[in-house]
């Protein structure tokens, strides 16, 4: 390894969008810093094409299809460790594929943003031994995350942090970083120069209603419909990747002067920024990036599994709401753009829980390890 310019493997997986986006973050984080040679591979969609599909519209399909099957198999695998033999049998999905990779690559560094296989014993081109780095995408714990090959872990909170430990890992392995994300939800945003690129009313509180990067969030049409009786606000719909979702709710809002219907939005900081009030799905990555906002958020009908513990592990800290019908949905989005007082408590509660720059941090800590380990510091 060259001190200034290791290589660098980061390894992700096409269920959603959000552990792709971290990959992506960490990735320009470290071409800032000129090190170029980090490679992005989703290493089941090139192990097992065939299944990944099957298994990623399994995924993407189970908030309409199957929404409590799914959360089934989240609790019933929530607890699994990693030498359980159905935990075994997952691992060893995409083995060979990952072994001749790394063998070809000779990385210095392998980097999960999704539980995949671990291989511990292999040596870079330097001869030092490859460093293993995990970064957990939600703010709750899932058992396939822990491995005892990863050398560090890091996570979005205290709290997660504890949980991790208690499952065995040293403290010193598990460092409290944040989620990372793109670079743009860390820069400033001229806020009047988006509401003129969207055509937003800039005097009217805007609601942002997302369902997601593949458009699977149920029901936003009736909660459009709902939220429409405020007469204040302005009114946008982010429909994701889902092209019959967005053509349905063109044909429900077009023409309506207070709606705005959009595709899947590249830069979703800038909709963000001008936001009062999100609506979405409770995504690790999505309500990373409305804390580092500092945008309130009402989850409607969070998903059994990570999503409705995400969502119930942050109104527990009083940053976001819940809502189960759409008539509550509409009460609480009255509350935030017409009460300063509730949303700058949700504010303040999203402030205690933002770590600020975790791209960076995680980074720089990869970078302090690595040179740590070429120095002959670690066992």
């Amino acid at each position: 390894m060259s001190e200034a310019n290791p290589k660098i493997l980061i390894l992700y997986a096409s269920y959603g969008d959000g552990h792709l986006q971290v990959a992506k973050a960490l990735q320009q984080r470290f071409a800032r810093l000129g090190i170029e040679r980090v490679k992005l591979v989703d290493l089941l969609a090139e192990a097992h094409p065939l299944m990944n599909a099957v298994t990623r519209y399994v995924y993407l399909k189970s908030s309409t299809l199957g929404p409590d099957l799914y959360g089934w198999s989240f609790y019933w695998t929530q607890h699994l460790k990693h030498d359980t033999a159905f935990t075994k049998w997952l691992n060893r999905l995409g083995t060979r594929k990952f072994k001749q990779m790394l063998q070809g690559e000779r990385p210095d560094a392998i980097v999960y943003t999704f539980p995949l296989p671990v291989v511990s014993g292999l040596m870079s081109r330097n001869g030092t031994a490859v460093r293993t780095y995990t970064i957990l995408t939600d703010f709750v714990l899932h058992q396939r995350w822990i491995h005892p090959d990863i050398d560090k872990y890091y996570v979005a909170t205290e709290q997660l942090k504890q949980q991790i430990a208690a499952s065995g890992v040293p403290g010193h392995r598990i460092e409290v970083t944040g989620i990372p994300l793109r670079s743009p939800f860390s820069e400033p945003i001229g806020q009047q120069d988006v509401c003129r690129k969207y055509g937003i009313d800039p005097s009217k509180p805007v609601v942002c209603l997302m369902a997601g990067a593949y458009g699977v969030l149920k029901h936003i049409s009736r909660m459009g419909q709902a939220l429409l009786q405020l007469d204040e606000i302005e009114l946008v719909f982010v429909c994701g990747r889902n092209k019959p979702l967005k053509e349905q709710i063109e044909a429900s809002f077009a023409g309506h002067p207070r709606v705005r219907i959009l595709g899947y939005v590249e830069h979703i900081h800038e909709l963000m920024a001008i936001s009062s009030c999100l609506i979405t799905k409770a995504g690790g990555i999505t309500l990373s990036e409305a804390l580092a906002m500092r945008l309130p958020v009402i989850v409607f009908r969070p998903l059994p599994g990570q999503e409705k513990e995400n969502a119930r592990f942050l109104a527990q800290q009083g940053a976001v709401e819940i809502a189960l019908r759409p008539d509550e949905l509409t009460s609480l989005v009255k509350r935030i753009v017409s009460l300063p007082g509730q949303a700058e408590r949700m504010k303040a509660a999203m402030e205690e829980l933002y770590r600020g720059d975790a791209a960076e941090a995680v980074v720089q800590d990869m970078l302090e390890g690595l040179s740590r380990t070429r120095t002959g510091l670690f066992g």
